[in-house]
């Protein structure tokens, strides 16, 4: 996926909201290389930052499961935002290793989905 894409839109299901991640696997040429690390914490990838619901998060992608590793970070950004099945995510790019995650509007995406 080219560096040029200024953002991203990925589409919650129900195991993402249960286990707490969305997936990534399409998405992963979005973020810096070495950001994404192996199956656990040490083989993790060099962090980035996600600004997510008013928190501002430092971790990797795990690249075998290709998801933000910090769960906890992302389920309580999902309780904050009320996440459910169905909803879509923006993740936007706001610098080099700096991301913005938000809930997007599907009403704003009718056109193109």
């Amino acid at each position: 996926m080219a560096q040029s894409l200024k953002a991203i839109v990925v589409e919650v299901t129900g195991g993402n909201v249960r286990n707490s991640h969305i997936y990534l696997k399409e998405a992963l040429g979005f973020f810096p290389a070495d950001s994404v690390g192996g199956s656990n914490a040490a083989e993790s990838g060099k962090p980035i930052v996600f600004r997510m619901g008013g928190e501002e998060v430092e971790t990797d992608l795990d690249g075998a499961k290709a998801i933000i590793r910090d769960r906890g970070a992302m389920k309580r950004f999902f309780e904050r935002e009320h996440v459910a099945a169905g909803d879509l995510i923006l993740i936007e790019r706001l610098g080099k290793r700096l991301y913005e995650i938000s809930k997007a509007s599907k009403r704003a995406f009718k056109y193109h989905l």
